[in-house]
């Protein structure tokens, strides 16, 4: 699974809007926006925060196996 996807799932799964995500990991609405439509991934320090408030691995969040 790409990575657009694994954040729109987990992010959805956890009943949080983009606006409510992007006020939790320090970052614009307009960013997740992007993130979901794959114009960009995350960089590696917001990784970090999505892996912690989704509980699971940066790996996981890139679509890599664990």
């Amino acid at each position: 699974m790409e990575t657009k996807n694994i954040i729109l799932e987990l992010h959805k799964k956890r009943g949080l809007f983009q606006d409510e995500l992007a006020t939790k990991v320090m970052v614009t609405r307009q960013a997740v926006s992007r993130w979901e439509n794959g114009e960009t991934i995350p960089n590696m320090e917001t990784l970090k925060l999505l892996s912690k408030e989704f509980n699971v691995s940066i790996n996981k969040l890139l679509g890599e196996p664990r």
